[in-house]
């Protein structure tokens, strides 16, 4: 099972720790049962109408073994799942935040948001129904062998019965396990339809025909959702009628069917009778046990797989200790750069480069070209986020490989062009809340929101807003690289002009080395140097070259 391969990753002691306790708990139960019969027999021979008090004392034992040890088995179960979810979720954490970028855009963030979230949830929710399962089971067997040495005829009916209603039951559940699987499908489906009617708001709104489609295809989309889940419910509650139906033929085997194969079942039909009963605490608690531990089984081999999975995406180099690079470097230079994305068959990939560049320290370097043209992905390849194909990076004369690379990329301070705000300013501990209020006055952000604390206050802003807080987190950062991406297409007029006239000076002036992406022609001044990208060649251009 993939809950105890998970929970083996703590060690065998809850492995063995939880198999003593089922057991425990199963053989307390099983003696509180044995107590009731030995007890009923002695009043229909004795016919007495005393309590018998030792038999009293080991009945109320047996019922508090079998709470204290019930209560200790589910409690331990719990601590021990969330440890190893807690180990299992980091691990991944640790491995996306090692991941190479080029292999985790390829493989997608869905899958990744549904393991460390919702996987690890199910599978809290529902680890106690792993120590239920196990205390079922054991339960069951040592209600069996107590059937055994009562009446031999009747343990192995009852055993028989119950072995092949558990074949078909496995039977009916792997059927459900289909049947949820393509009415997950379906709600996939449906979510898609959900996500483009409010996505595609506006779009709906100004033509008919497509929300009229949409709409269509919605409602067939839903009575299939529908009819899924009904088939859902159909094999749920087959399933469960199926357990009771076996439950109440091992009643009537009981009654009907021992007596005719066994002479002295007469004596023994009481006994066995109430070890039949005290079988439904066990296995209806297993029928309802497996249904709700699928879903847990299902999300621990999802993690686990994922885990394996993000090994492969793992970036060389990145757990190894890592060699220094020249922080007060003089030239910064790409030799030879080439990058190409995949194609399907018959298409050509889309490359660019090679790109020699040298870039002195301290310049203001402008990156143009139009939509396409392979600018952002020049960037990747200058910040080391992408591996090149051929080529390499180099600072003075320290070429950036696998050891250097995460010394290289602390140099740099980015706010790219789909940057992410974050909720706290981590890294910077503590921040320098002198220096961040006067950087918020120049960004003229004091009045919408300020840095408190660790964070910003407030976060729900214009892009053009976001990414002036996104310069102020960066230049906090006091990095000797500052990479920019289409950071001025947001602002305003009155804010575009203050960028390039005052801010880029004022940072260059601070010792920064800037490479920024821009469409501004009118700005082009203001660089010392203008790179042109077109069809994945770069060219330099004067800063006038191109100028309205």
């Amino acid at each position: 099972m993939n809950l105890l391969r998970l929970l083996g990753r703590l060690g065998p002691g809850p492995l063995r720790r939880l198999v003593l306790y089922a057991a425990a708990s199963a053989l307390s139960s099983t003696l509180v049962l044995a107590i009731v019969n030995r007890a009923a027999e002695r009043i229909a021979e004795d016919k007495a109408d005393i309590v018998d008090v030792p038999m009293a004392l080991a009945f109320v034992a047996s019922v508090l073994v079998y709470m204290v040890v019930e209560s200790r088995m589910v409690a331990h179960m719990a601590s021990d799942v969330e440890e190893v979810v807690d180990e299992l979720r980091m691990g991944l954490l640790d491995r996306i935040r090692r991941a190479d970028l080029w292999k985790l855009e390829r493989f997608g963030q869905t899958p990744l948001f549904e393991s460390v979230t919702q996987s690890s949830q199910i599978i809290s929710q529902n680890s106690q129904f792993l120590a239920l399962t196990l205390r079922s089971v054991l339960l069951t067997g040592t209600i069996l062998v107590y059937i055994a040495t009562v009446s031999p005829t009747a343990f192995l009916l009852i055993g028989g019965l119950l072995g092949g209603g558990a074949w078909f039951y496995v039977r009916l559940g792997r059927a459900l396990d289909e049947r949820q699987g393509a009415m997950m499908a379906e709600e996939a489906v449906m979510f898609e339809g959900v996500s483009d009617l409010f996505d595609g708001f506006k779009e709906q709104r100004l033509n008919s025909a497509r929300s009229q489609d949409l709409n269509a295809t919605f409602g067939t989309v839903s009575a299939r959702t529908t009819a899924a889940r009904d088939q859902v419910h159909l094999h749920s509650w087959q399933q469960f009628v199926f357990g009771e139906c076996a439950f109440n033929l091992m009643l009537g085997v009981v009654v009907f069917v021992v007596p005719t194969y066994s002479g002295t079942f007469a004596q023994e039909v009481v006994k066995v009778s109430a070890a039949v009963f005290f079988l439904a605490t066990p296995v209806f608690g297993l029928m309802q046990s497996l249904a709700v531990t699928s879903a847990a089984e299902a999300a621990a081999g999802r993690m686990m797989d994922l885990e394996k999975q993000l090994a492969e995406l793992a970036e060389p180099g990145s757990d190894g200790p890592g060699l220094p690079v020249p922080k007060d470097f003089a030239e910064w230079r790409m030799e030879g750069v080439e990058f190409a994305f995949p194609a399907p068959p018959g298409e050509p990939p889309f490359a660019v480069g090679p790109f020699d560049l040298t870039i002195r320290r301290g310049e203001v370097i402008f990156v143009t070209g139009g939509n396409g043209s392979g600018k952002s992905t020049f960037i990747k390849l200058l910040t080391g986020l992408y591996h090149p194909l051929r080529g390499r990076l180099t600072l003075d004369d320290a070429a950036i490989g696998p050891q250097r690379i995460a010394a290289y990329r602390e140099l740099m301070a980015t706010v790219f062009a789909d940057f992410h705000l974050f909720a706290r300013l981590y890294g910077l501990d503590p921040v320098d809340r002198v220096k961040a209020e006067d950087l918020m006055r120049w960004m003229e952000m004091e009045r919408v929101t300020a840095v408190e604390g660790d964070r910003f206050g407030r976060r729900d802003l214009s892009m053009g807003q976001r990414k002036r807080l996104g310069l102020v987190a960066a230049i906090l950062e006091t990095k000797p690289i500052l990479i920019l991406d289409e950071w001025a297409a947001d602002q305003d007029p009155h804010f575009r002009f203050k960028f390039y006239r005052e801010v880029v000076p004022a940072l260059k002036a601070r010792g920064l080395t800037i490479v920024a992406v821009t469409h501004d022609d009118h700005y082009f001044d203001v660089a010392d140097r203008r790179l042109h990208m077109e069809e994945g060649r770069l060219t330099e251009l004067t800063v006038t070259e191109g100028a309205a």
